[in-house]
Formats: structure tokens, C-alpha cells, sequence
């Protein structure tokens, strides 16, 4: 064998030996179905991050006024359609803002209803609102604790969600005891709707005129009620539901008082409430039933002369003011029945008149005297009833005595 023959023979066992070989490739298995979910859902929250900060800084601040504080910064929740307002309050004040409809807006369909506002996650329902076709104004009051407040519509940036509408009984309950804390103007009543839907009705009262009112969520009505005039003044409301869930309630109340009120969760739910209005007489304003049904007006001489010896004397002293504190719970507990048969009757009613013109002379002298000081003032008063009591119980009872003896004689 030459040379040139054991070369060939080498190379071809070589081949040989390679083409007998099987060569494994290593194989990339494709990931598992959890490692797949994992990676999306950390795909998901670095998009989420990144678009929601982006989202957030690309709105433009809408425009406001505020007084006795400082607005801090604005942030935008598209997931719940919240307007959020970080402030700092030096005291209690206002933020009037002007909200355009492609920031932030609540409808149900086509139709505006009322933003949820939130001070401090506390509910307030009550604000006022200028509404035009590009934008919402709204004033919000604020205290001086006050730092966060949460304007909560349907819609952000064309973005649709629902609005929360749950409302804790407990929200309701310190709203009102807030409305119960607050002024109502002197002779006048407030009729307060809570909902979290569409409900319709009516309310009508002395010295006001039947009134129909439709709306959704929370209400408020001041309206004119006043007891004092020429009867007890009295007042009305019916409301429904209109919807088949949610739940309407209704609460009047006046002078710090609730007077009536009433509530439903039935489909068309309907409910009605009325009563007699809290008369003012005794605070300052308002004016004696009786007399004032005696004497036909509240104009009338002596209705007047009752009205300036209250304002005028008994009130201007803690005496006096005891007294009539304790008279007003006694007198109106059968005064309104009083004047309504006065009304009914000439005769009852002049009976009144000549029962009542004694007690309104005797009074007559405080108008004429110089009070100055609690003793004076009770010293007179005293006198006052001492002869009241001789003129309607003493003098008639020493009469009768006196005529029954010569009877018998």
C-alpha cells in the first residue's frame, strides 16, 4: 500500500465515522401558559404606570378663584372620573371653578345631573352650580381644616364610567344635623331631597304657591312658611320615585326643627309629607294668633302694641326672655285651634275680643314704663300677672260669691 492509498483509506473511515454520528440540536421549549400571564401582567403595569402619569400631567388646570386659601395641585382619575383639588386653607372660604365639559362632566344619557362632591370624603350636597353648554361653574364653601376636595363626575376625556351612588345612611344623617346647625331666613322652611335617582313631585305651603319640581340625587327648597300671619300657617309635599331601584327621602325642617319627613326604596316609591310650620314668635319676628285673628290683621293696633312690648321689654332682659320661652310652649299648644273657631265663628269671635281687651290694657303700662334692670323687670311683671289673675279669677269668683249669698237671702 503506497502512501497515496492509505490517505484515501484514512479519509474515508473519517467520513464514516461522522455520518454514523447523530447530532442533538438543542431545542428551545416554548415558555409555560403562567410564565406567559406573568409577563403580560407586568407588561400591563409598566403601560398602566407610564399612560396614567402621562395622562395625568397632560390636562390644563381649569381656571378658578379662591379666597382665604391656596389651591396646591389638580389630579385626574379617569378610572373613577374624579377631579380631585389638594388645597391649603388659611380659614373658611371659597373655590369657585369653572370646569369644561371636555375635563370632567356628569350626564345620564344625554341629560346634565349633579357632580358628587367629597370635602375631606365627606359628602356635601348642597353647592351651587352655573351651567353653559361648554363648561360647569361650581362654588365650593371650605373650612379651614378642609385640604382635599373630590369632584366626582360620570366622564373624563370621553372616557364613560360609573358614577358611585352609594351613599351611606350615616352621610345623610350628619347633613342633616349640618342643615339643623344652619340659619333658615325668619319665616321660612327648607325641604331637603335625598336620592340617588330620579324622582318627581310637588310642595305647596302658606305663602307658597303649588310648585312642581322634578330632579335627580340631592335637592334642596327654601320655601315661605310661616305660622304668624292670619291662621297657622301649614305645609304639603308629595314625591315619587321614578325609577324601580335606589331610595328617595324627604326631611322639611324649620327653626332648627325637623317637622316632618319621610323616605322609600319601593319601585315608584311614593311617600307624602305635611304639617303646621314652626311659628317665629318669641325670636324676634312673627306675631300673636289669637289677636291677630281677634282683630283681623297683623297690622291692627293691638296685634302691634304685643309685638313692641315683646321686642321692646321682655326680650331685652333674661327675665323676660325665660318668660316667654316657657309662655310660646304653653300658648301654642291651643292658640292655632283658638283662632281657626274664631275664623269659623263671628260670635266665638267676639267673645274673644272682649275677653282678651282687659289682659291687652293691662299690658298696655309696660309700653310705659322705664325697665332697666332684671328686678324691675320682674317686679312689674309680677304685678302684671298678680292683676290679671284678681281681674279673670278673683274679681269674678268674689262676684259669684256675692250673688249666690243674696240668692239665698
Amino acid at each position: 500500500m503506497n502512501h497515496t492509498d492509505l490517505v484515501l483509506r484514512t479519509l474515508s473511515n473519517v467520513r464514516g465515522f461522522y455520518e454514523d454520528r447523530v447530532y442533538l440540536t438543542p431545542v428551545i421549549q416554548p415558555p409555560s401558559v403562567n410564565a406567559k400571564v406573568i409577563v403580560i401582567i407586568l407588561f400591563l403595569v409598566m403601560v398602566g404606570t407610564f399612560t396614567s402619569t402621562a395622562f395625568a400631567q397632560q390636562f390644563k388646570e381649569p381656571d378658578y378663584v379662591i379666597s382665604s386659601g391656596e389651591v396646591l395641585d389638580f389630579e385626574l382619575d379617569p378610572q373613577t372620573a374624579t377631579l380631585t383639588i389638594f388645597l391649603k386653607a388659611r380659614g373658611s372660604g371659597e373655590l369657585i371653578i369653572t370646569l369644561p365639559r371636555n375635563l370632567i362632566d356628569a350626564k345620564s344619557g344625554s341629560e346634565d345631573i349633579d357632580f358628587i362632591l367629597l370635602i375631606n370624603n365627606l359628602e356635601y350636597h348642597f353647592y351651587e352650580e352655573t351651567i353653559t353648554s361648554s363648561d360647569r361653574t361650581v362654588i365650593i364653601p371650605f373650612r379651614k381644616a378642609d385640604s382635599e376636595i373630590n369632584i366626582v363626575g360620570t366622564q373624563v376625556f370621553s372616557q364613560v364610567t360609573t358614577a358611585p351612588t352609594v351613599r351611606p345612611q350615616q352621610q345623610i344623617e350628619k347633613k342633616i344635623t349640618a342643615e339643623l346647625g344652619s340659619e333658615i331666613p325668619e319665616g321660612k322652611a327648607k325641604l331637603l331631597i335625598f336620592s340617588d335617582t330620579e324622582w318627581s313631585g310637588a310642595l305647596q305651603a302658606s305663602g307658597f304657591d303649588y310648585t312642581e319640581v322634578v330632579g335627580q340625587r340631592d335637592k334642596s327648597i327654601i320655601f315661605d312658611c310661616e305660622s304668624s300671619l292670619i291662621g297657622q300657617g301649614v305645609f304639603g309635599a308629595r314625591f315619587q320615585k321614578m325609577t324601580d331601584e335606589g331610595y328617595l327621602r324627604i326631611v322639611a325642617i324649620q327653626n332648627q326643627k325637623i317637622i316632618d319627613q319621610s323616605s322609600t326604596e319601593a319601585p315608584l316609591g311614593e311617600m307624602i309629607i305635611n304639617g303646621n310650620c314652626v311659628s317665629s314668635f318669641g325670636s324676634g319676628g312673627g306675631g300673636c294668633l289669637i289677636a291677630t285673628a281677634t282683630f283681623g290683621s297683623e297690622l291692627a293696633p293691638q296685634v302691634q302694641q304685643l309685638r313692641e312690648l315683646r321686642d321692646n321689654k321682655l326680650l331685652q332682659t333674661k327675665s323676660g326672655s325665660a318668660f316667654m320661652s316657657g309662655f310660646n310652649q304653653f300658648y301654642y299648644l291651643f292658640s292655632p285651634t283658638i283662632a281657626d273657631w274664631e275664623r269659623e265663628s263671628p260670635i266665638f269671635k267676639e267673645a274673644v275680643k272682649l275677653t282678651i281687651t282687659p289682659l291687652l290694657t293691662s299690658l298696655s303700662i309696660l309700653n310705659y314704663l322705664d325697665i332697666d334692670s332684671e328686678r324691675e323687670m320682674l317686679g312689674y311683671g309680677i304685678g302684671i300677672i298678680l292683676l290679671n289673675i284678681g281681674m279673670y279669677f278673683a274679681a269674678p269668683a268674689l262676684l259669684i260669691t256675692r250673688l249666690n249669698k243674696s240668692l239665698k237671702n
